[in-house]
Order: C-alpha cells, then structure tokens, then sequence
C-alpha cells in the first residue's frame, strides 16, 4: 500500500466546508468501514464531485455520496 502524500490531510480539509470539517470527518470515517469495492465507490464519486466543482462540500453532501456507495 502507497504512503498518502504529505499534506493529504490538509488539501482534504480545504475542500470541505469549514462549519461541517467535523461532521465531514465522522462520514469519512464511516466510509472506511465499507467493503474494499464499497471504499471504492465512495472515493470515485467523491472525487468526481471534486473535479466537477471546487466549492465547498457540505457534510449532507458527502453523506449522500456515502449512501450510494454503500448502495
């Protein structure tokens, strides 16, 4: 397994809205139980939702990206 780069963490954060960042984090979290093909899906679309939009991501946002995902 790959090392993540150094300031994943950091460049991750910037792209979350800061008044969800810990509520974010919680979703995150629970994307990591997920099975490895469910993981998948849930940073695929995470990261299509990225490239399609550099605004903020709102936690209700990435909580329905973990929903289909785990779908």
């Amino acid at each position: 397994m790959r090392k993540l780069p150094d300031g994943f963490a950091d460049a991750l954060s910037s792209m979350l809205d800061p008044a969800d960042r810990a509520a974010a984090a919680e979703i995150i979290e629970s994307a990591t139980m997920l099975d490895d093909a469910g993981l998948l899906r849930f940073l695929r679309l995470f990261a299509e939702r990225i490239r399609a939009s550099r605004a903020p991501i709102k936690a209700e946002e990435l909580r329905k990206i973990l929903q289909q995902a785990a779908s």
